[in-house]
């Protein structure tokens, strides 16, 4: 599924992503895709000891770092 992802628009990702999706698609390594979870940079839910980023939390990252030129 994540060489799926790759390839699609953010539009139409599934609602949420487990964090290894978020990072293949996101092209970063799952260390350090974690590391945004833990800072806030990247919204995210937990359910117990699972943690899944919403389709809008990547949106928004997406949003506000292309603005920034990063």
């Amino acid at each position: 599924m994540e060489t799926d992802l790759l390839t699609r628009d953010p539009e139409q990702l599934p609602a949420v992503l487990k964090v290894r999706e978020a990072a293949a698609y996101l092209r970063l390594p799952l260390s350090r895709c974690y590391e945004l979870v833990q800072r806030g940079e990247i919204g995210s839910i937990r359910f117990g000891r699972s943690v899944r980023i919403p389709r809008q939390a990547l949106i928004d990252l997406l949003t506000r770092t292309s603005g920034r030129g990063e």
